[in-house]
């Protein structure tokens, strides 16, 4: 049986009907859709107006986002309500799932025991809390997809926002980082961030069942926003992807002929359209950040923080050092501030030999999801990879990798059905 079934518990055994929507699973839906947008939305410059989210100070309550309580609550309730049966992939993704949090339990133990606990604890926030998006399992595959529609049509309206904000100079929320040059935020958390949601949402959109022309309308609405965004890895490895993205999309139901003489066309329109699109976006101010060139202080940060395992010991490199140590390292013989690499801040905070474990099982987890996923989706993780392995994106608390978990489940397409 393909698909999530589930069904009120039963006394008697025996074929397991496909069930209409009840309203309690109407509600659950409804619920989790909610929670769903809520991890995304509420962000730490939100969070941390009422509670001690990203603080140094707080309890161990606070420390998790709010919406990973109502996840649980919700998972708690479809277990007691539901029986719920799984396709053959979707048992694949739990189990790796599963796994993955295992081997964040046995990182946790290993830095606890090692005095270093509190320093990782961003694992459960970011990555247990990623996997809650299993929830996506209780409902068909049409409400999944609607959930996926929904996150990308939240992410096209921060692209509004941003561009009014790049357009007015103020952003909505209290964003209090000094910069150089002024860079939206939308209702993202960071700019880098924005850019991060602006560079691979095009290719999530074009892997929903919306109209040609909604799709369209959005795309470009994200890439506006792109640009505007001041994420310069993001911008270029976005607009990259855009053009791929273009490019596989002309002449599908073509000849091989027509379809390669039609991709020929569109190459050398963009060529020729690319300077007259760089001038547009420097006029509009959107590539100040390129002032410098593309190497220039901050890019030079996230190259020189690599000097930081020349001050390591054996040890420390196959374990993991003190946080303290490495900022006192970072400021005394780096003259930097900021980790801005996750590969980094993973090295020195769980070892080589923590790193391994993880990355050997969230790679295998991304793996196992994108089984079969369509190319757009394909190309959208590779651009969500690339752009946040440019920064910390994947080292911070955040919602980027629920994010993505959830796209690629809410957008996977429909097994085929089989001939007998």
């Amino acid at each position: 049986m393909h698909g999530t079934v589930l069904e009120r518990k039963a006394a008697t055994a025996g074929p397991v009907p496909v069930p209409r929507a009840s309203p309690l699973l109407s509600a659950l839906f409804l619920a989790v859709a909610m929670l769903v947008v809520l991890r995304v939305s509420l962000n730490a410059i939100l969070l941390d107006l009422a509670i001690n989210y990203s603080t140094d100070s707080g309890s161990i309550v606070e420390k998790l986002h709010p919406t990973l309580y109502g996840f649980v609550l919700a998972g708690l309730i479809a277990v007691l309500s539901f029986r719920i049966v799984l396709s053959a992939w979707e048992v694949r993704v739990v189990r790796w799932m599963l796994a993955f949090n295992a081997g964040i339990v046995a990182i946790l133990a290993m830095t606890a025991l090692s005095g270093r606990g509190g320093s990782t604890g961003f694992l459960i926030d970011t990555y247990s809390g990623a996997c809650l998006s299993m929830l996506l399992f209780l409902f068909p595959k049409p409400w999944r997809q609607a959930i996926a529609q929904l996150l990308l049509a939240f992410m096209t309206l921060s692209a509004c926002v941003a561009i009014v904000e790049f357009v007015l100079k103020v952003r909505l929320q209290p964003f209090t980082e000094t910069e150089a040059a002024f860079r939206p935020i939308g209702l993202s958390g960071h700019p880098l961030e924005l850019g991060l949601w602006m560079a691979m949402g095009p290719s999530f959109v074009a892997a929903t069942a919306w109209p040609r022309r909604v799709k369209l309308s959005a795309i470009v609405i994200l890439l506006a926003g792109l640009g505007v965004s001041g994420a310069r890895t993001a911008l270029i490895t976005g607009s990259v992807g855009a053009f791929v993205l273009a490019l596989g999309a002309v002449g599908r139901e073509r000849s091989p002929r027509r379809r390669l003489e039609l991709r020929i066309v569109v190459v050398c329109a963009a060529l020729a359209l690319i300077p007259a699109a760089i001038g547009l976006i420097a006029a509009a101010g959107g590539l100040d950040r390129f002032g410098n060139g593309l190497v220039d202080s901050n890019a030079r940060a996230r190259i020189d923080i690599y000097a930081i395992f020349g001050y390591m010991t054996w040890n420390e490199i196959l374990f993991g050092m003190d946080p303290a140590l490495l900022k006192s390292i970072m400021k005394t013989y780096l003259n930097l501030e900021y980790v801005e690499s996750s590969v980094v801040i993973f090295v020195t905070l769980f070892g080589v030999t923590g790193t391994l474990l993880f990355g050997t099982l969230f790679l295998g987890l991304v793996r196992v999801l994108l089984d079969r996923a369509r190319a757009c989706v394909l190309l959208g993780t590779l651009v969500f990879f690339i752009v946040a392995l440019s920064s910390n994106g994947l080292s911070s608390k955040g919602a980027n990798p629920f994010l993505l978990f959830a796209l690629i489940i809410g957008l996977r397409p429909a097994p085929a059905a089989r001939t007998p």
